[in-house]
């Protein structure tokens, strides 16, 4: 083509544009994966399991180890590792225990060259000073030992092939299938995925191409082609024809719902609670918490050890690894329902923060540096001051779920930060964190300043309200300090040596006991006194062995146990993870930050040397604010505003509709009796523009699409349906009245039913036909055949339309 006498290339230019598109990653790999205890997760890891060790029926055929076991001894004596096998332990004829954080299941099917080489995986980043276990990486086992190295990039996530094995080393197993596909920017939400295995989603998301990469190559065809399409007729009009459908259909939602004058009314107080024993409700917290990682989200497992030395809880089948100093655990076991049933009575269902305004906050900075919790400079307060207003402010917080972990969280969320309770035993506390925005980048000031939690109220266990305490606000200072740690008690090895490693690590020691030794400045400055000794738990995990346990003194009496250990970061470099004093120990997921209070030189690590005197940082200095206090907000009347225009406010009243009995909805089935529905509970709560989701529109029925949309619909709802009664008079079959079927068109204009009294297809879809087949038996090694078998499948095409028509289930929500 030519322009103004020059050829133009637009193959070349569009290359360019695409170039010119790419911009630094900002996500971390973790962040595509499915929670630790997601149900997914937990099907995903049965059926790889399953699928490794068989396949079509016929047991998997075990693999010549004597083919690979020269080279991976070969890497071992050349890159000094060692031949101990820290992270599996596996021996020949399919012996294999794993760290309890791992999926051992899996790791049991794997041939002995992938367990080999997970473990010289694991030896090549402890040389490098890197526990691999606390650092997000992507391994493809499949590949050979010579050619799986350099595999330390920590955050990145490989290019997915079909055939690979991709290990992530924070959880000790694969990706999942659905977790691959994500990782290709597949919204696997929206995909009805029932029937496929693990290995087909596998297969799928490695010969897929990574849709941010195809959104890109489109936006930049479009965007050099643009001045050679055709230009429309009219856009304006085409604009009003999709309103024009949208309120048609808008319409037609609305007039679907039948039976809401057959319902009885009632008020509904969202700011309700009940009063109750904190100490007894935190002692249900503690028993019916996760004790091991198999149980999940709802799961109790037994019988449960406990360790003697630092707490950890691990079920019997699962725990063994890291060694601990396990007892049975004496906890009677209550159902996590049953405990989460019960709290909820004691929570609003809205908080407010009130009282935090920009004199407070300056009064605050002129108080932490009287008492020496340090000053911020100017930037810091200006960027730290205005996202804390912000997040106050107005801002309404709802209750959205509890989350089951080694301890009970209730999550509260508002547009701008989230509180969270945590249900520890000892010092049960809120928690509020500010939500950095969006287009921040990576690298941001603001990000930094809000890493970690702003404010925290610890309320007293021994009353019965959990909105009652003092607010504490933490300002955010640096202070650093020269601190000596002391060597005490007997040398023992140091983690690499403990690992075999072989070269300048082979025979280093560490103290089994450390003495830390803290001016008086520092000790004024930090939230807790960390001075003292502490005793090496080295059989007690955390990341190279480090768990140092501060032994007990008269300061620490009535507080939880303070820890001291190497907390590195899940993506960050290995030279910058430091060395934490912390109260919590546990494993966390990825992105949750550690509660720490306070952090050694990065620089600084255990050795044999008797003293060391290195640097301490103090990051934030918790200082209390009288003025802050924390409230439910609106009861049955609550106050909104009239209008967008009119800021006046008037009292309005939330209510909920229930059948008086299942016998007064038994509705009469007719020709078009499945187009609508008949309304079982409706809710009405007033709305403040300010304070409602995206979900709503205002002045139309929106129709949620329970399988795509319905997490997320009912996780914006929980404050409102956590207050409803159940509809437990509904929970038994009910006849209907007489129907009399006859034969009428869906929309699709297909006659639904043939015959009078046959089934609707519409709402009782036909299930699919079943067909069979039978597939021949295959070679043993003995040179005979297996025998046959017969399979069973659905006709596909039959099976699509049967899926798509049973998870056709909504809900439909109206803003006014």
């Amino acid at each position: 083509m030519k322009k103004d006498g020059k050829i133009e290339n637009l193959a070349e230019t569009w290359a360019l544009t695409v170039k010119d598109m790419k911009r630094p990653w900002s996500t971390p790999f973790e962040s595509f994966l499915l929670d630790t205890d997601s149900p997914n997760i937990h099907r995903a890891r049965l059926d790889l399991s399953a699928a490794r060790d068989y396949k079509d029926g016929v047991q998997r055929k075990p693999t010549d180890w004597n083919r690979c076991e020269s080279r991976h001894q070969r890497a071992r004596q050349d890159e000094q590792l060692g031949a101990l096998r820290p992270l599996t332990s596996w021996q020949e004829a399919g012996i294999c225990k794993g760290l309890d954080w791992t999926w051992n299941d899996w790791l049991l099917t794997q041939t002995e060259r992938v367990l080999d080489l997970l473990e010289i995986s694991t030896l090549r980043m402890a040389k490098d000073g890197v526990d691999s276990g606390f650092k997000a990486c992507i391994w493809n086992v499949s590949q050979n030992v010579d050619r799986q190295t350099g595999s330390g990039r920590t955050a990145l996530a490989p290019c997915l092939t079909p055939n690979m094995i991709p290990w992530v080393t924070t959880r000790g197993g694969p990706v999942t299938g659905r977790e691959a596909l994500a990782l290709q920017g597949i919204p696997v939400r929206e995909l009805l995925l029932t029937s496929e295995s693990e290995d087909q989603l596998a297969d799928l998301a490695g010969n897929a191409m990574t849709t941010t990469v195809v959104g890109s190559s489109m936006l930049a065809a479009l965007k050099i082609t643009v001045d050679k399409l055709a230009p429309g007729d009219d856009a304006e009009r085409d604009a009003a024809a999709i309103e024009e459908a949208l309120a048609v259909e808008d319409d037609a939602v609305a007039k679907r719902i039948i039976g809401e004058d057959l319902l009885k009314t009632s008020q509904l107080d969202l700011a309700k609670v009940t009063k109750a024993d904190l100490r007894e409700m935190l002692d249900l917290a503690e028993r019916s918490s996760r004790h091991c990682q198999c149980e999940g989200r709802s799961g109790t497992s037994s019988p449960i050890e406990e360790c003697s030395a630092c707490g950890y809880r691990a079920c019997k089948s699962c725990g063994g690894r890291p060694d601990h100093h396990y007892t049975p655990c004496k906890n009677v076991r209550v159902q996590p329902g049953e405990f989460e049933k019960r709290f909820k009575e004691l929570l609003p269902m809205r908080v407010q923060i009130a009282g935090v305004t920009s004199q407070v906050l300056s009064s605050l900075r002129k108080k932490a540096e009287e008492v020496g919790k340090g000053t911020v400079t100017t930037r810091d307060w200006d960027l730290w001051s205005k996202a804390v207003l912000d997040a106050f402010g107005t801002a309404e917080f709802r209750f959205r779920y509890m989350k089951r972990q080694y301890t009970w969280t209730a999550v509260y969320e508002a547009p701008n930060a989230t509180l969270d309770l945590f249900l520890q035993n000892k010092t049960p506390e809120w928690r509020l964190t500010i939500k950095c925005p969006a287009t921040e980048p990576v690298n941001s000031p603001l990000r930094a300043l809000l890493v970690h939690p702003v404010a925290r109220l610890r309320f007293d266990v021994s009353g019965q309200d959990v909105l009652g305490g003092p607010w504490e606000l933490c300002v955010p200072s640096r202070q650093t300090f020269k601190i000596d740690i002391v060597g005490r008690g007997e040398l023992v090895p140091s983690w690499h040596a403990s690992l075999g490693l072989g070269g300048h690590y082979e025979g280093t020691q560490r103290w089994s006991e450390v003495e830390v030794v803290v001016p008086e400045a520092a000790t004024k400055a930090l939230d807790r006194d960390i001075a003292g000794t502490y005793s090496l738990l080295p059989k007690c995990g955390q990341a190279m062995n480090s768990l140092h346990k501060k032994q007990g003194s008269d300061t620490d009496k009535g507080l939880p146990q303070l820890y001291f250990f190497f907390d590195p970061t899940r993506c960050g470099e290995a030279e910058d993870d430091s060395y934490v004093f912390s109260t919590s120990i546990e494993r966390l997921d990825a992105a949750t930050e550690r509660a720490v209070i306070a952090i050694l030189d990065p620089k600084w690590r255990e050795s044999a040397k008797a003293q060391h005197t290195t640097n301490l940082e103090i990051r934030g200095g918790w200082i209390a604010c009288e003025e802050a206090h924390l409230t439910a907000v609106g009861g049955s009347d609550i106050a909104v505003i009239n209008g967008k225009n009119d800021t006046s406010q008037k009292l309005d009243q939330a209510t909920y509709s229930v059948p008086v009995s299942a016998e007064s909805i038994s509705s009469k089935l007719d020709n078009e009796g499945c187009s609508h529905a008949t309304a079982l509970l409706t809710c009405r709560v007033p709305l403040d523009p300010a304070h409602s989701e995206p979900m709503w529109r205002q002045g139309a029925w929106g129709e949620i699409d329970i399988l795509h949309q319905g997490n997320a619909t009912f996780a914006n709802l929980a404050w409102i349906t956590e207050r409803l009664p159940s509809l437990e008079g509904l929970s038994k079959w009910t006849t209907l009245a007489e129907a009399t079927v006859s034969s009428f068109l869906c929309e699709s204009g297909r006659a639904n039913c043939q015959a009078e009294g046959t089934a609707c297809e519409r709402c009782a879809p036909r299930a699919p036909k079943i067909h069979w087949i039978k597939r021949a038996g295959k070679k043993n090694k003995n040179g005979g055949n297996t025998k046959s078998t017969i399979i069973a499948f659905e006709d596909k095409l039959e099976a699509g339309r049967y899926e798509h028509v049973s998870y056709r289930v909504h809900i439909c929500i109206y803003w006014t």
